[in-house]
């Protein structure tokens, strides 16, 4: 049965990553237009991936809230709105070759790895690029994650009554498109973080049949 909602807006390597065959039992694709309390009453956690509609989440902010004062958790990716996230995200460029040029500079210089979704996980396995940093985040925030210049990459807060865990990492949207591959690691144990299920450990495949393949001729 699943127990996260994926917010889902029509990009495809959302889609991808929660039908493949090793998540979809934990995870529901929810349609970010059709977003209510009755389609969440069942979840432990929203799942909400870089690429959303920063626009209608603002139109649904209430929802969100509502859920995480339910004592839910709420997972947050890539780039956000203060229109309904009270922090300041701020685009910077990425730096999708930083391994190959200076491999021992990697994006993030500092992951605090008693965090659940970080134990057990490499420097490379703990950041790949990053989508801008956080230059305000709430004042009752814990960092997780940081640059060398000190900004903020990933932090948490208990202070709407859930668990909300914002980061500038994609990994729902890169583990969608299959190009980066050891994000196994750190979605297994996102997932195991939002859901209390342990995925089974191999790695995740993409189910063509749900595409509709061979369905034109």
């Amino acid at each position: 049965m699943a127990k996260i909602g994926l917010i889902f807006n029509g990009v495809w390597s959302h889609y991808a990553m929660a039908t493949a065959p090793k998540y979809r039992d934990l995870y529901r694709l929810l349609y970010v237009h059709d977003l209510d309390t009755n389609a969440m009453s069942d979840l432990d956690a929203l799942a909400i991936p870089f690429q959303s509609n920063q626009a209608v989440l603002t139109e649904k902010k209430a929802i969100i809230y509502d859920f995480l004062r339910a004592g839910k958790k709420v997972f947050l990716e890539g780039d956000s709105s203060t229109a309904w996230l009270d922090a300041q995200w701020e685009d910077r460029p990425v730096n999708n070759y930083w391994w190959v040029t200076d491999p021992t500079h990697p994006p993030v210089s500092d992951t605090n790895y008693n965090h659940p979704v970080y134990q057990g996980l490499s420097p490379r396995q703990a950041c790949w690029h990053t989508h801008g940093v956080y230059t305000r985040v709430p004042t009752s925030a814990e960092i997780l994650q940081t640059n060398d210049l000190g900004d903020v990459i990933t932090w948490q807060t208990h202070e709407y009554g859930g668990t909300l865990l914002a980061t500038t990492l994609d990994p729902i949207v890169e583990h969608g498109v299959q190009q980066i591959t050891h994000l196994d690691n750190y979605v297994d144990r996102l997932t195991a973080w939002l859901s209390g299920v342990q995925p089974v450990p191999e790695r995740m495949t993409i189910d063509t049949t749900v595409y509709g393949e061979g369905a034109l001729v």
